[in-house]
């Protein structure tokens, strides 16, 4: 048996660093493994297509959309998750790339939707009755995008909060619909500017 007492002093120094790094780590793994649960749960509910949890997860309530122009496109999917929104989501996929420690990485791919209302435009012959027939196959139909993106977390005491109402997150899971639509707003706020102005 070794006689702690005895050891050179630069040794005791060295098996110390060794412990400490030791206990440091496995703190440092228990947080990751509790922030990977955490996180964890956006990727399951979004491939068990469980609308109800992806609207809690990103707003923390349960009305994924709050602006109102945007419910009337939408749909309501609080009741029957049978609108646009949850039509994307059933063809997302979500994976967690990285955890640093202070963000979460996600690699999302989604229906790319940049251009959808440019494409509705285009559609001479568009009904009413058949406009969402035809968007929910375009969005079927449509090639898939890959983006990360980058969730911001805190894990603090034992709780885990993460921002996933970013402009990034939303663009990621609805393929960019979101920035088509403000684009579109925009593009009409302009138009109705120019014609005002003759």
């Amino acid at each position: 048996m070794y006689n702690i007492g005895k050891i050179k002093r630069s040794t005791k120094i060295k098996v110390l660093i060794i412990i400490l790094s030791c206990v440091i780590c496995l703190s440092a793994c228990g947080t990751n493994k509790d922030v990977e649960a955490e996180a964890e749960k956006i990727v399951e509910a979004v491939a068990d297509e469980d609308m109800q949890t992806v609207e809690a997860i990103i707003l923390g309530a349960g009305d994924f959309v709050t602006d109102k122009e945007l419910v009337d496109f939408f749909g309501d999917s609080r009741s029957a998750n049978n609108g646009i929104i949850a039509k994307i989501v059933e063809l997302d996929s979500i994976k967690i790339k990285k955890i640093t420690d202070k963000h979460i990485v996600y690699e999302i791919t989604a229906p790319e939707l940049s251009n959808i209302f440019e494409d509705v435009m285009k559609e001479e012959n568009l009904k009413e009755e058949s406009f969402e027939k035809y968007i929910y196959n375009y969005i079927v139909t449509v090639e898939k995008t890959k983006i990360d993106v980058k969730v911001p977390y805190t894990y603090e005491d034992g709780v885990f909060t993460a921002d996933y109402s970013t402009q990034n997150f939303l663009n990621g899971i609805t393929g960019n619909l979101i920035m088509a639509y403000q684009d579109l707003i925009q593009q009409m706020i302009q138009e109705n500017g120019e014609e005002g102005g003759k």
